[in-house]
């Protein structure tokens, strides 16, 4: 989920471990109101027990739900805490389009591999997700809505604990590299589940192709940076071209993402990877501590060059003028009108910590391509950005435009233009600004940041 609102936690929400940082207002609400009158909360209770009781052999009188709280609204999902006699908290996840006239097909799939995905993480890795205790993926139930009955967790959001203002500065930054050196632990063990194919995981643990789902739906995954061939016959970006500008803006943008350089398939070209890697979804405790990754609804096996090793979200805002907020002010410690920022430089400082964690995790002697993938990332999920997004567009290509028109006046080393020599002398057709358009572009996706980023 993406915040669209500042982030303002209610001590609830801090007691129950889980992020609310995007919750709409009170008018925003209606977006719930047919799924709860089809959720049977009367039933919640007894239904909790139940799965408890049958599978954690505990204490009849303990294990007993004594207590369903008030609901915590996020941007697609309502959760229902619940309350047991031992003070355990559970909580029933539930889509907002969870009802049998809007829950389709696709929901169904999302919510069991999201599921069934946190259910092998804990058994496999050390990631902290939370634990499933049940699920269903279709409103035919006792509780007649589609759900993730899940763990609690003890954390506050890593938005409270990155902008706090009230600590001395050397303090944040502490707790910042901290989060940092413990997600990149975390994100590193998920590429050790790669695949040929992208996908999402069914119930045999195996990955099961996008293939049959449309052309606009995998503009979302990623999939559109693995597959040229994708790129060219998306109707989501030609048909949006109505303008001179905006057929330009575009017919650079795939320019740009046709030049990516992608891993070889020795590796595996997909790797699993938690589908929005932001500041709402990472629960820390308040000295930084890792101690949950939430919300991966909509998980999948993605194009390694936006996977698992990608930067975080919130390391990256700079990099979308459509939503970077940042003023002088705001580093002055001025509230905001929106969200706190981080300045650019702070923002460079904190992507070189974390790619410095990622690296070393990871170790890609045979593939230079996979060496620099989470600096790569930088440009990558913004190009994926810019293809998703119609209002975004304009300014991301612009930013990235602006970067190899950059690379290219600073000029380059007689040994990178021998490499990129290499790669553009078998266009001999290509017009000289195209071959120096690319050329540029081929440092940038190449070599490490120079003093910039």
């Amino acid at each position: 989920m993406t915040p669209s609102s500042p982030i303002e936690q209610h001590e609830e929400e801090d007691v129950l471990g889980y992020s609310s940082s995007d919750s709409p207002g009170p008018d925003e609400h209606d977006l719930f109101t047919e799924v709860i009158k089809c959720i049977r909360l009367d039933r919640l209770a007894k239904y909790a027990t139940t799965i408890r009781q049958s599978t954690q052999h505990s204490n009849p009188q303990s294990s007993r739900a004594i207590e369903i709280k008030p609901p915590i609204f996020g941007s697609y999902h309502v959760l229902f805490p619940v309350r047991f006699h031992d003070g355990t908290l559970w909580l029933l996840k539930v889509p907002a389009n969870g009802t049998r006239e809007r829950f389709r097909a696709s929901d169904a799939r999302a919510i069991r591999s999201e599921a069934l995905t946190m259910r092998f993480l804990r058994r496999e890795t050390t990631i902290p997700v939370p634990d499933v205790h049940a699920f269903s993926d279709t409103c035919d139930n006792e509780l007649h809505c589609p759900f993730i009955l899940i763990d609690h967790v003890e954390g506050v959001s890593l938005y409270k604990v990155w902008f706090d203002n009230a600590s001395p500065k050397e303090i944040v930054q502490a707790r910042r590299t901290r989060c940092l050196r413990d997600l990149a632990a975390a994100m590193a063990q998920l590429g050790r589940f790669s695949s040929c194919t992208g996908g999402y995981r069914n119930d045999a643990g195996t990955v099961k192709s996008w293939r049959s789902r449309p052309i606009d739906s995998l503009l979302g995954d990623g999939a559109l940076l693995q597959s040229k061939r994708l790129l060219h016959s998306a109707a989501g970006l030609s048909n949006r071209a109505r303008h001179g500008l905006e057929r330009g803006v575009l017919g650079l943008l795939r320019l740009f993402i046709d030049w990516i350089p992608e891993p070889s398939d020795e590796l595996g070209a997909f790797v699993l990877a938690h589908p929005d890697l932001d500041v709402q979804n990472v629960l820390v405790s308040r000295d930084g501590a890792l101690q949950a990754i939430i919300d991966w609804d909509g998980v999948g096996v993605v194009p390694r060059s936006v996977g698992n090793e990608r930067f975080p979200s919130w390391l990256i805002r700079d990099w979308d003028p459509a939503i970077y907020c940042w003023t002088e002010e705001i580093e002055r410690r001025a509230e905001p009108l929106g969200l706190w920022e981080d300045s650019p430089d702070t923002l460079r400082f904190y992507r070189s910590v974390y790619t410095g964690f990622i690296q070393s995790h990871l170790l890609y002697d045979d593939d230079p391509e996979c060496a620099n993938l989470t600096t790569r990332s930088l440009i990558l999920r913004n190009l994926l950005n810019a293809a998703n997004d119609p209002y975004g567009t304009v300014d991301v290509v612009q930013k990235v435009f602006n970067t190899v028109v950059s690379l290219a006046q600073e000029g380059v080393s007689t040994r990178q233009m021998r490499l990129v020599t290499a790669k553009v002398v078998k266009r001999k057709k290509q017009r000289l600004w195209r071959v120096d358009l690319r050329t540029s572009t081929f440092i940038m996706f190449h070599a490490h940041w120079p003093r910039k980023d």
